[in-house]
């Protein structure tokens, strides 16, 4: 067998494979999970679904506030959101005296030259 040969039967057919194709596919029905099934019915999938939902998903805005910044900023007014309830949650922040930074410094130099040997 020559070179040539082997590189036509080695070479692949497509339209065996699309006759293939076109005569014994068979779809197959694809059996959604209830979150999937829930996606798909609340998705939006058009530009004129997304203008004609976005009336139910209102943000209202604080007026009073006023940004400081070159840029347009707006603040959220949380207390008059409508639709589905925002959660409010208060975010505590303490941050490390003094001592206790210079403490944690040192133990990671020390780590670190720990780590180096």
């Amino acid at each position: 067998m020559n070179a040539l040969n082997k590189a036509k039967k080695d070479r692949i057919d497509l339209e065996a494979i699309t006759r293939n194709i076109e005569e014994n596919y068979k779809p197959v029905t694809i059996e959604l999970t209830s979150y999937e099934q829930e996606q798909e019915n609340n998705a939006i999938i058009s530009y004129q679904e997304l203008l004609s939902n976005k009336d139910s998903n209102q943000v209202n805005y604080d007026d009073d506030f006023e940004s400081t910044m070159d840029i347009d900023v707006k603040k959220v007014d949380l207390t008059k959101t409508s639709g589905s309830e925002v959660p409010k949650t208060k975010i505590e922040v303490t941050l490390m005296n003094y001592e206790m930074e210079e403490a944690f410094l040192k133990a990671l130099k020390q780590l670190q030259n720990d780590l180096a040997r």
